[in-house]
């Protein structure tokens, strides 16, 4: 990181933040750099040599690129940072239920969730549907936006007035509200799309109201059903950081309203001019980076300023000798003329020049000679390439569509075709630039799919009824340089296809979506869980660099029909660019069965998960501690309750205080969503947000692919392994068992009655939501050892959330956790799946380390977690997280007994104890044990996962003696971790 960040406005002029200012639920200031990504626009080919920002669909893998936001800077370099966020949001009809339609939703800056106003009716002026957010302090709101929901058109809202106040404003109605703005005939053009709206007014209110007096209903077409219903993904508050002196906010937003595909997004940039006169801010997009440039290498971009006045902005690139020292800008501004306001303009520059240096930053320069006090410069930047392309938009491909024609001449490797060199012989190939594609008798599969090579979709062109051509095969080449081959890591794309698509690089499969099932190339193939109707689906790739080869290299796909009467076939091909950043697995890594997929045998046979947690039957055996497995009657009292983990069920469910606790909608949210997802937080206010936005961005593809299943599942399996043990114990729920509040029972019920009817019959014992939320959690723990004690406090209340919502007993988490353990040292024990978690360990802490810096929060991860509030202090951390082990639960099982630690658990160790040998971090284990005699503590063979205290062996303090002894956190004890008394 470069010092040089801001540049001197003129004399009392300043460009202040507007959008990096978001007023939202649990945010801080922006991060600091941007992604630029939007789909569905042609242009200029993206230009790629280390570097490349392109189109890409929300969750899918993409090449090392933008953080999810900007960072505002003031014009001296410093972080300006804005702390007003919402504390709390309310409404009429608030949804509370929902974990993904409730009104919080309002304030997440997710389109992914939304409020969906449940019962409110068509709103009208007499009787509107209104939303409230409560800041934590007051903020003066310069503007905000509204996102459209999924779902149908005729429930967007169409009218409605911002309102602020000064009181409580307990009531919607009440006279202290204050009209900041109005709209009337709005209208969304599509589904997640953001309009944004200015404030005028200044002053600084604590509380704002969104009052909807009309939805869109007739106007919009859909059903008739819908006209009586309202909803909205996202309503988000935005500020300017005051008078100060302040850099160009920038931030990602959806793109939809100016044009992007469905489900895009691209950069905004807004700001405020303070006085009349000079003004310049620049503000740093991406650090970090090292791009060779060479001859051809090129900055490209779209620009979409907002007017005139926004139109003064340029990318500009920070480039230093291949060393790294004497760091020069080079300005890129379009040849010539300013960018046409309102519309896409494509700029792209020549860095040929500059061949053997190195691109370390992209900046974002605004610089008006003639700025106006109060103008409000905006706009959008999309599609940022930089470097050399190796294959593009123009790229020209080989082209088969001729039916019955087998691109590889009937050798009996059906994949010869694809390979560099391949003597085609008299197969019909043609010539041309794709996108590629046909639908019936034509070309329009719809916005966003553009077809410029016709394909022949039929076998008989008068046959519009069936009989279509099985698959087509493309072919291109690209040159690498060894020089290149050396910079990077490999290449990523992006591919655009319908019905199945495969992807060949020199012969070598390297990726394919739906083509498990092709044995032959003239073959339909139907994807797997898909019937092959909707429209083309886009995937990206890696290509690492072993699998590329100096000189020349040979890219082919092939796209098979769903069956003979598909109507239409696509392959859009995207940029395949060249990354210093970190690639996805590949499909052989993650096909690939490990030892570890297989499940331990059971001693005896039968099911090993059924026999690990064997212990559950000392505990549904002792009346203390569990309840006879049958509903009780209506009317039964907590005081006649005998058992313990009924108890405490009851007590952790009855303490919130209503449906809008928030520990209510933070367990529905985890109960809704992946662990590793809603665990965030658990790495802290600063690390977590940043985590978020990287797995938002799909930066981390390897740490998504092993959290998100592979850790748990087999390539040819998503099965869980716990549920034959839930099957063979079933034992009945909690709200089974005791009832619902609202007919005689004790139960209070916060999630939906289709969620708990939807588990109703399920077997409660293990709880399968707390061993994801152990195995996600423990991996997580794993590959960043620092935050261990928060990442699995955190996991600890995931899986108490269960019983909040009463899905689970204490013993049930206990019991989930025993299998989260397991799962996770299996993969850690196993050496070959342990490649892929040190892989996904060092692209994790590279990503948020960058991160880190980019948003001046310190060049490592204890200390930029330190800049932002923990989730739990550490010592707070550890007791929570063996608190949770036992739940305080009296022991039934023999105390005093050695400790016992099963095989394997060392390896968990090994990130957070790097230099202790296996034998040593056994020893660790051992003597953090908890005592035995809990609840699900085996004291026969095999150790006891019951009393591993994870987070306090990860934690601990350990030094090794030349005598085979261990001090563990001030404590001498044996090889064995046993005291020795000294």
């Amino acid at each position: 990181m470069f010092s040089r960040r801001g540049q001197d406005a003129g004399a009392g002029v300043v460009v202040a933040v507007l959008v990096a200012a978001s007023l939202v639920a649990g945010t801080g200031p922006a991060s600091s750099a941007a992604s630029v990504t939007s789909a569905g626009r042609t242009g200029a080919a993206p230009e790629v040599g280390g570097y490349w920002a392109t189109s890409y669909e929300p969750g899918t893998p993409r090449p090392a690129g933008f953080p999810a936001r900007g960072q505002a800077r003031n014009l001296r370099g410093e972080t300006t940072e804005v702390t007003t966020t919402v504390r709390d949001v309310r409404s009429g009809h608030p949804n509370d239920t929902s974990a993904q339609e409730g009104v919080t939703g309002l304030a997440d800056q997710d389109s992914a969730t939304k409020w969906y106003a449940r019962d409110s009716g068509r709103p009208t002026d007499e009787e509107p549907v209104y939303a409230i957010y409560t800041l934590r302090t007051p903020a003066a709101v310069t503007g905000y936006s509204l996102t459209s929901a999924n779902d149908a058109p005729p429930r967007d809202p169409a009218a409605w007035t911002v309102l602020g106040s000064d009181s409580a404003a307990p009531d919607a109605d009440d006279s202290s509200w204050h009209v900041l703005d109005q709209r009337k005939e709005q209208r969304f053009g599509a589904r997640g799309q953001t309009d944004f709206y200015p404030v005028t007014a200044t002053h600084a209110y604590r509380h704002y109201q969104l009052r909807i007096t009309d939805n869109c209903a007739d106007r919009c077409q859909g059903s008739t059903a819908d006209h009586s219903k309202l909803q909205l993904a996202d309503w988000t508050l935005r500020s300017s950081a005051g008078s100060t002196a302040s850099g160009l906010g920038v931030r990602v937003e959806n793109a939809d309203s100016v044009g992007a595909a469905d489900g895009s997004a691209a950069l905004r940039y807004a700001g405020r001019v303070l006085a009349t006169g000079p003004a310049s801010s620049t503000v740093v997009l991406r650090s970090g980076l090292d791009v060779p440039l060479v001859r051809g290498s090129k900055l490209s971009y779209a620009i979409r300023p907002d007017d005139a006045a926004s139109a003064h902005v340029a990318l500009d690139v920070l480039y230093t000798d291949p060393d790294g020292r004497h760091p020069r800008t080079r300005e890129v501004r379009a040849v010539n003329r300013k960018p046409t306001p309102g519309e896409w303009n494509t700029v792209s520059a020549d860095l040929g020049a500059l061949a053997g240096k190195h691109v370390s930053e992209i900046l974002l320069r605004y610089d008006d000679a003639h700025a106006k006090s109060g103008s409000g410069p905006s706009g959008w930047i999309d599609d940022v390439g930089i470097g050399r392309a190796v294959v593009n938009a123009s790229t020209s491909w080989s082209y088969l569509d001729t039916p019955g024609v087998d691109p590889a001449r009937g050798d009996a490797d059906r994949t010869a075709w694809t390979r560099t060199g391949f003597d085609t012989g008299d197969v019909p190939w043609k010539t041309a630039a794709g996108p590629f594609g046909a639908k019936n008798d034509g070309t329009d599969l719809g916005d966003g799919f553009p077809v410029r090579t016709e394909l022949r979709l039929r076998k008989d062109a008068g046959n519009s009824a069936g009989d279509s051509t099985e698959a087509y095969f493309f072919r291109t080449s690209f040159s690498m340089d060894r020089a290149s081959l050396d910079a990077i890591n490999g290449l990523v794309g992006t591919v655009v296809y319908d019905d199945t698509v495969t992807v060949y690089l020199n012969g070598r499969r390297i990726a394919g979506h739906g083509d498990g099932k092709i044995t032959k190339n003239l073959q339909y193939e139907t994807p797997d869980g898909a019937s092959g109707e909707g429209d083309p689906a886009t995937a990206r790739f890696g290509v690492p660099a072993s699998a590329l080869r100096a000189g020349t290299n040979t890219l082919a796909v092939e796209v098979h029909q769903c069956n003979s009467t598909s109507s239409d076939i696509y392959f859009g091909p995207g940029p395949l660019a060249q990354t210093t950043g970190s690639l996805p697995f590949t499909d052989e890594q993650l096909a690939t069965s490990y030892a570890s997929d297989t499940q331990p045998a059971a001693p005896g046979g039968g099911d090993y998960f059924t026999w690990l947690l064997r212990s559950f039957d000392a505990a549904r055996h002792e009346p203390s501690l569990m309840g006879a497995n049958e509903v009780l009657p209506k009317g039964t009292t907590y005081e006649e309750l005998t058992a313990i983990d009924d108890r405490t069920v009851v007590d952790i469910n009855n303490a919130p205080s209503g449906p809008a606790d928030p520990q209510v909608h933070k367990a529905l949210v985890d109960g809704a969503n992946s662990p590793y997802r809603t665990m965030a937080d658990g790495l802290g206010a600063s690390l977590g947000g940043l985590y978020g936005q990287a797995l938002k961005n799909g930066e981390l593809p390897k740490t998504e692919a092993l959290l998100s299943g592979r850790v748990e599942h087999t390539p040819d399996s998503s099965a869980d392994w716990y549920q034959t043990a839930k099957n063979n114990y079933q034992y009945k729920r909690p709200f089974v068992r005791m009832g619902f509040t609202d007919g005689q029972g004790l139960i209070k019920p916060w999630d939906s009655p289709g969620g708990y009817a939807g588990l109703a019959g399920d077997g409660s014992f293990p709880s399968g939501h707390t061993s994801h939320g152990y195995a996600q959690g423990i991996v997580l723990a794993t590959l960043l050892p620092e935050l261990a004690p928060q990442i699995l406090a955190r996991a600890s209340e995931y899986g108490n959330n269960r019983i909040l919502l009463s899905f689970h007993y204490p013993t049930d988490i206990m019991g989930g956790r025993i299998v989260g353990e397991k799962t996770a040292q299996l993969r850690w024990s196993d050496p070959e799946f342990r490649t892929l978690l040190e892989q996904a360990r060092t692209e994790l802490r590279a990503v948020l380390v960058q991160k880190c810096r980019e948003t001046g929060a310190g060049g490592s991860l204890t200390r930029c977690a330190g800049r932002g509030s923990p989730y739990l202090p550490t010592a707070e951390a550890l007791k929570v997280y063996k608190q949770r082990m036992t739940y305080g639960f009296p022991h039934i099982g023999a105390e005093g007994r050695p400790p016992a630690v099963p095989e394997g658990a060392e390896d968990l160790l090994r990130t957070s104890h790097p230099k202790l040998t296996g034998a040593q971090r056994r020893a660790v284990l051992a003597a953090t044990q908890i005592p035995s005699g809990s609840a699900l503590d085996e004291q026969g063979g095999g150790g006891s996962w019951q009393r591993i205290d994870l987070a306090g062996a990860m934690t601990a303090k350990v030094t090794a003696h030349h005598d085979g002894t261990l001090t563990v956190d001030g404590v001498r004890v044996t090889a064995e971790g046993t005291r020795t008394g000294e």
